[in-house]
């Protein structure tokens, strides 16, 4: 089907696209030159601006996540060491100002999972709103960041943990960048991206950037067939209607847990894991640089609300990569156990040596 039959069906007729149907649009926009071609620039900003203001449906999410994995550069592993993996990433766009939370727990994850099977898969990009994206602070760190698949899967396997670019790994995303940026608004590759790890994690945390789309991911996500995943949302006050794409320690924290088939929701606070609520301001993070000095001074066992949230999202890593065991009746006492499993990585230095250790790969 042509791109502007689609923009009559979305813009004129307000119509919902079947998961299938989503899935031969973004094929038809990756097949093209849309950015080359004015007028096929002008209908996909179309399409996307539309489905922004509709509102994608768990459907049309799950069909170009289908296209999206299909056109990646897949990173070469087997099916035993793809059930192991888990991913953290989420759909930035919180404007929260903080500092790279889901990142730092990615590796205090990584650290605490070692006796397990678990590879932490770390999908993301450049700093896009923020000062700071995955890709910066951990270039900042000394981590490698431009892995080519058969480097990810050697990093995976040695070190439990590899970062994989995404522009690098998904290239016919290219076709679509010029007109993303062009628009600057969320849309719908905002929620795709975290969705498409190329390297095929069926266990993730993924944190969004508006409370209203816990449910809609969390349904992208069982059609999509994920293991077991958290999709999140965290305030950023008590009181507060803004949040970040994190669970957080400011406020409560919106959470849909995805178990294959099942779908469950509920609220959790810091209190409720035996951590304390902070104001979002002792969360504040600045460029790169400034951000790794934060997660250095973490990992070397700075004793702050800054740790406390990188524990409580590194325990739902732990909890989604099945490393600490749980029920949906046990859910608060599983978080527990994993923020300690953390913490002990943590101080034990054995987050600081991995990432020592990834340094020195990219030196050698």
């Amino acid at each position: 089907m042509a791109l502007h039959t689609y923009v009559n069906r979305i813009v004129e007729g307000r119509e919902r696209l079947s998961r299938t149907e989503a899935r031969a649009l973004l094929e038809e926009i990756l097949a093209s030159e849309a950015a080359a071609d004015s007028s096929r620039a002008v209908h996909l900003a179309a399409v996307l601006s539309s489905l922004a203001t509709r509102g994608e449906t768990p459907e049309e999410i799950a069909g170009f996540v289908d296209a999206m994995r299909a056109a990646a550069t897949h990173v070469p592993l087997d099916e035993a060491e793809r059930s192991q993996l888990v991913d953290t990433c989420g759909t930035g766009a919180d404007s929260s100002g903080t500092f790279n939370i889901s990142t730092a727990a990615a590796l205090v994850a990584a650290a605490a999972g070692a006796g397990s099977r678990m590879m932490v898969a770390k999908h993301g990009n450049r700093a896009v709103t923020s000062k700071s994206g995955s890709a910066d602070v951990l270039e900042a760190l000394g981590i490698p960041i431009g892995l080519s698949p058969a480097a990810g899967a050697i990093a995976l396997r040695a070190h439990r943990f590899a970062f994989l670019h995404a522009p690098s790994l998904h290239p016919a995303m290219k076709v679509v960048m010029p007109v993303r940026r062009a628009l600057g608004i969320r849309t719908i590759f905002h929620l795709v991206g975290p969705l498409s790890n190329p390297a095929g994690a069926s266990a993730q945390v993924m944190g969004v950037y508006a409370a209203h789309l816990v449910p809609i991911v969390a349904e992208a996500m069982r059609l999509l067939g994920t293991r077991h995943a958290f999709v999140v949302h965290g305030a950023v006050g008590p009181q507060s209607t803004s949040g970040m794409d994190e669970i957080s320690i400011s406020g409560p924290s919106q959470i849909a847990e995805v178990r294959g088939e099942s779908v469950a929701f509920y609220q959790l606070t810091p209190e409720q894991v035996g951590l304390t609520t902070a104001p979002i301001e002792s969360l504040r993070g600045g460029d790169a640089v400034a951000n790794a000095a934060i997660l250095r001074a973490i990992f070397a066992g700075e004793r702050s609300p800054r740790r406390d949230v990188v524990l409580l999202n590194a325990a739902a890593v732990l909890i989604a990569a099945e490393v600490v065991p749980s029920t949906a009746a046990e859910t608060y006492t599983a978080f527990r156990a994993a923020i300690a499993l953390a913490a002990e990585a943590i101080d034990s230095g054995a987050v600081t040596a991995l990432v020592e250790s990834l340094a020195q790969r990219e030196n050698a």
